[in-house]
Formats: C-alpha cells, structure tokens, sequence
C-alpha cells in the first residue's frame, strides 16, 4: 500500500512500539498507587513529561495535560477557559478550524457564550485587521490552528497574538498544533512565547491514537472538563496511561531528530504538485501563495468527483482523501475550500495528498502512473507530465 493520508493518520514507528511495551506488559501498575512510586513509573512519567516540554519549549512538564488526542485538548481548552472565567463571554475563532473546534464553538454558543469566526483570505490566512476588529471587551479567548490539517496552510499564529496580546493582554491566546507538531519548528519560550495553550495529539506523528496533550501556560487558566480523582494538578481527572505518554514522546522525539527528511518533504510536495497540474488541465493548488507545510497537498481537479477519486485509488491501494478524514462519505464541498473563496463544485474537486518522513519519491511515481491511468479512462488525461520532470 501507498499511505499518502499521514494527515488523518501515520503509521506507528517500531521504536515507538518497543519504547510502550514494558509499561504495558511489565511495569503495568496504576502511576498513582504506591508500587507505581516505588518502581519508577510515576517517575517515568514525569521524566517523560518533561522530555516533552524540552522538545517544545514549555518551562515544565507540569504545563503538559495530557488527554486522548487533540479533540478532547481543544475541548478542554476552549471550555476549560469558559468554566474558568469570571466574566468574559465572546470567542473569536478562524472560520477554518478543525470541526473539534468549531463544534465546541457551537455548544458554547448555546450555553451563552458569543461566537465570532474571522475569515481568510484567498491564500488562506487570517489578516490581523480582521482580528483585530472582531475583539471586544468581553473577549476571552482567540483560538487559530497553527496549520491547516487539510491545506497544510500555516498561521502567523505568533505575530496574531503579539497583536492580540498588545491590544489586550487579558485575552487569552489558543492554537490548534495537531499538524504542526513534529513538521514545523515550535518554541513555545521563543517564536510561540505568546501562546497560552496548545493542542497536539500523537497519532499525527506516528505515535500511538488517543493520545495527546493540551499545553497550559498558566494553570489558573483552566478549569476541568473531568471530576474525579485529581490527577494532573486536578486539570484531568482519570488514571494516567503511562505507556502512551512513553510512546508519544519516543514518537516526537524520533521524528525531531529526522528533521532533515522535512526538504526531502518539500521535494516530493512540490513534484506531485507540478506534474499533477501539467497532467490535468485546470488543475491548481489551494493555499500555493501562502506557507505550507512540507508534507501537504491540497489539489483541486475542476470537473472531478474528490470522492470518486479517492476510493479508485483505494481501490488501487493508494490512500488519500478529500479534504479531512473526518468528513469522508459526506458528499459535500470542504467548508475549508469554501473558505478560500472556491465556488461549490470545485470545492468538490479537492484531494488532500499527505505525506511522512517515510515517503519516497517511488511512491509518488507509482501514485503518478496510477493517476494518469485513471485520467484516461475518464477521457481527461492530458499525454504531458507522467515523464520525470
């Protein structure tokens, strides 16, 4: 199989599985009971917490909560903050955020919290004008993705909360870094020193699923979405999985040090990118004016069916998508391509190609040849662009 959706999913490494094994075999114990004090797990566990801060720039691993992926950390995140203000009710949100996001937008909204997505523009990013101009005294919190899980599109997240932050410094800042995470260099004491909270999940960089982490600057911030045994200063109640976050940690830390594979990334991005668009006349990339991500393609084939398109090359053991994961079966335009400004039907012709630090340009060839294939019996092929460029 080719995997070209490392978006929704990638595949865990073997050092990862190797690095979780003994603490779900061996050192099995609960980390709060006594045996887990006396032979090392809870020690493991914060080790490994702190491990992670030092990888993203945290001052502690205390400021790590860890939960069951990104969508339980935005939820946390988001509410979190709602249950613990005093007063504040508004939050402005991109109108381009993940659905764990934008959902929870919505059921805020119902408890009486107001709402106020700000547009992008036609590269896909969020303007600081129109920010800027949506804040209002009662602002709690801006929530921007970091990058877009189906553009790859990155956010001026820093310089938007320097802004926020300059206009009023009790808004409180949040960015969802799921795809960002182990592909873009995070600093959360330097180039995201304005950040208040951070969503990551390990299962987008080949560590294990449920599995993830909400960072909390200040954990007065934060008011708890689970009741019921204190665990991490009270923030997440629940017993700890010390082998996921043993995982988690084993998985970014591998994927950091493969930082040199990201320009190989690049390469490969930018070859699917040209040959498919000198092989489909039309063809044309969202979000190509802005930064991306080294891994993502967003590639949209006026007059063809996205999701037809993806289940051919399922059927041809090629994994890709249309638009996120989440979606698929939906039958309908990406609200994210919508946002770009695309009409209905194009909107419909968008395939997400994503790939990993395991991906080669044989692959990409082999997904070329198949996609040519699948252009000719469609009548659509233009006889340009299969040849190496």
């Amino acid at each position: 199989m080719i995997y070209f959706d490392n978006n929704s999913t990638t595949r865990v490494f073997e050092s990862t599985v190797e690095a979780m094994l003994p603490f779900l075999t061996q050192q099995f114990a609960n980390p709060s009971s006594a045996l887990a004090h006396m032979n090392g797990i809870a020690r493991r566990l914060e080790t490994d917490k702190g491990r992670l801060a030092r990888i993203l720039g945290g001052d502690s691993g205390q400021q790590f909560i860890i939960t069951s992926g990104a969508t339980e950390s935005n939820n946390l995140a988001l509410t979190g903050t709602v249950r613990a203000s005093r007063g504040r009710r508004q939050l402005v949100v991109s109108n381009i955020e993940h659905p764990s996001v934008l959902e929870t937008c919505e059921q805020l909204s119902a408890d009486g919290c107001r709402i106020t997505r700000v547009p992008v523009d036609r590269r896909g990013v969020i303007e600081i004008r129109s920010l800027l101009s949506a804040l209002s005294p009662d602002t709690l919190l801006v929530s921007v993705m970091l990058a877009n899980n189906e553009t790859g599109v990155i956010q001026p997240v820093q310089t938007l909360a320097e802004a926020v932050k300059k206009h009023d410094p009790a808004i409180l800042v949040h960015t969802d870094a799921t795809q960002a995470v182990g592909k873009i260099a995070i600093d959360l004491s330097s180039n995201y020193r304005d950040i208040d909270l951070l969503s990551l999940s390990a299962h987008k960089f080949h560590g294990p699923k449920s599995t993830g982490a909400l960072f909390v600057r200040d954990p007065d911030l934060l008011a708890p979405l689970l009741y019921g045994g204190g665990q991490q200063q009270g923030l997440r109640a629940g017993t700890e999985n010390p082998a996921s976050v043993v995982g988690m940690v084993a998985a970014l830390t591998d994927v950091v040090d493969k930082a040199s594979r990201l320009a190989d990334l690049v390469t490969l991005r930018n070859e699917i990118e040209s040959r498919m668009i000198r092989m489909y006349d039309g063809a044309f990339v969202l979000g190509a004016l802005a930064e991306r991500l080294p891994n993502t393609v967003n590639i949209c084939l006026p007059g063809m069916d996205a999701e037809d398109l993806v289940d051919r090359m399922a059927v041809a053991e090629i994994a890709i998508s249309a638009g996120s994961a989440c979606s698929y079966g939906a039958r309908k335009p990406s609200y994210v391509a919508l946002a770009h400004g695309l009409n209905y039907d194009d909107a419909k012709s968008c395939i997400r190609i994503s790939f990993s630090v395991e991906s080669t340009l044989e692959e990409v060839e082999a997904f070329l040849r198949v996609f040519s294939e699948i252009m000719a019996v469609e009548g659509k092929q233009a006889v340009r662009g299969l040849e190496t460029s």
